[in-house]
């Protein structure tokens, strides 16, 4: 399973956790997932346009927290995290500056 692939199983994941609640927040939560999932499964989404994706998925749960003062469960916490950290890494793999700011040299 390439990168990009894994992602979208990550993407999957948080659709089914938001989707097993009915509230209308978790719902446009789903859907805003499943635009993200269609738009990286294009062919012409690779690369360094995966993560900005992935972060406006991450963008837009964290907003919609906030306004709605709604809590995401750790289950759902996890699998964000974890998807953004995935996104992050496959940036690092095309942009060599990126790959280094993770290091403390101090």
């Amino acid at each position: 399973m390439d990168e990009k692939q894994a992602i979208m199983v990550k993407m999957l994941e948080l659709q089914h956790l938001f989707g097993k609640q009915t509230d209308v927040t978790a719902q446009t939560i789903v859907l805003k997932i499943k635009q993200a999932i269609d738009k990286l499964a294009s062919k012409r989404t690779q690369g360094m346009n995966i993560g900005p994706q992935v972060r406006s998925i991450g963008y837009f749960i964290r907003d919609e927290m906030r306004e709605h003062h709604y809590q995401l469960t750790a289950e759902q916490q996890t699998v964000l995290l974890d998807m953004e950290g995935q996104a992050l890494d496959i940036e690092r793999n095309f942009q060599p500056g990126l790959a280094l700011s993770g290091i403390n040299l101090f």
